[in-house]
């Protein structure tokens, strides 16, 4: 079995919305999905509510352009700073806070957090 090259993804390309596709999407054989979406989301929402974690500044350094796990810390802190490896991911996040067109459609991950916070 023949190894796959080492990449960098600060050097080499880094399709951010392949990824968000791939493994954030809405889709029903989404990859992970549990893993990447369901079970951050419920487990940040339980810190963050019980109030174990809070401040006035958060800087998140995940990967790629996803910003799920964001939405229950928004409650809590004043601040958030992000911080994006490559250009294209900060243009990603661009789009959707602008709610420009072809931004990533995060609404699945919208309507769970409400439901886990009760309000649907």
């Amino acid at each position: 079995m023949d190894s796959m090259p080492k990449k960098f993804y600060h050097i080499h390309d880094f399709d951010s919305r392949r990824n968000l596709e791939h493994y954030f999407s809405d889709k029903e054989d989404m990859v992970f999905g549990e893993d990447s979406l369901k079970f951050p989301m419920m487990n940040l929402q339980y810190v963050f509510s019980r109030g174990f974690i809070r401040g006035d500044l958060l800087i998140d350094l995940s990967y790629g352009s996803i910003i799920h796990h964001l939405y229950s810390a928004s409650k809590v802190f004043k601040d958030i700073i992000l911080m994006k490896f490559t250009e294209k991911c900060a243009m990603e996040v661009r789009r959707w806070l602008g709610d420009r067109t072809g931004a990533f459609n995060w609404t699945h991950t919208t309507t769970a957090i409400e439901e886990l916070e009760g309000k649907r």
